[in-house]
């Protein structure tokens, strides 16, 4: 490979590091937060639930569905473009002999991964906001559909990233 090609492929493969590196931060710091703020403010809520006005738990409750279903539709996003990062990654590396990519172990238990974490804690956050909207409508169908909404979700989330893993698979020759 001639100087200028090397060079020229390092600062590419540079910079689609520090582009995972973004992502992948942003995500971690995410999924963090969110449990950890949804979990404070249905606490502060619910168990308050005589002290604070009724009328308040349903618009707040749909009102955290909504925004976790927009954190969630970025985190999907985020999912599919961490991929084809990874995927580019790998053909970088291959023609540079090394690197995080071609190394990057696929799973834990070949199931743990980031994709399965995101699978646990949305569907789980979505869950939390759906009781807190029915809580005063009805506690136990609250339950109910709010374990639906997490069983649905999780199940989702990790069926996406499987067909994310296909469809790589099928266009990356590193993968198969």
């Amino acid at each position: 490979m001639a100087d200028d090609d090397s060079k020229h492929l390092g600062t590419v493969y540079d910079q689609l590091c520090a582009s995972y590196r973004a992502i992948d931060d942003f995500r971690a710091k995410l999924l963090g937060f969110l449990p950890l703020v949804t979990g404070g403010g249905i606490v502060l809520l619910a168990g308050r639930a005589e002290e604070t006005r009724k009328e308040f738990f349903a618009p707040v409750g749909l009102f955290g569905l909504a925004i976790t279903t927009g954190l969630l539709a970025y985190e999907i996003y985020g999912i599919k473009k961490c991929g084809a990062l990874i995927s580019g990654g790998r053909a970088l590396e291959e023609k540079m002999c090394d690197g995080q990519f071609i190394q990057r172990p696929d799973a834990v238990f070949k199931f743990v991964n980031e994709p399965f974490a995101a699978a646990t804690i949305y569907p789980a956050v979505l869950g939390a906001w759906m009781y807190l909207a029915l809580f005063f409508v009805n506690r136990t169908l609250g339950a109910v559909i709010s374990l639906l909404v997490f069983l649905a979700g999780f199940c989702g989330i990790l069926r996406y990233d499987k067909d994310l893993r296909e469809e790589r698979q099928s266009c990356d020759p590193a993968d198969r």
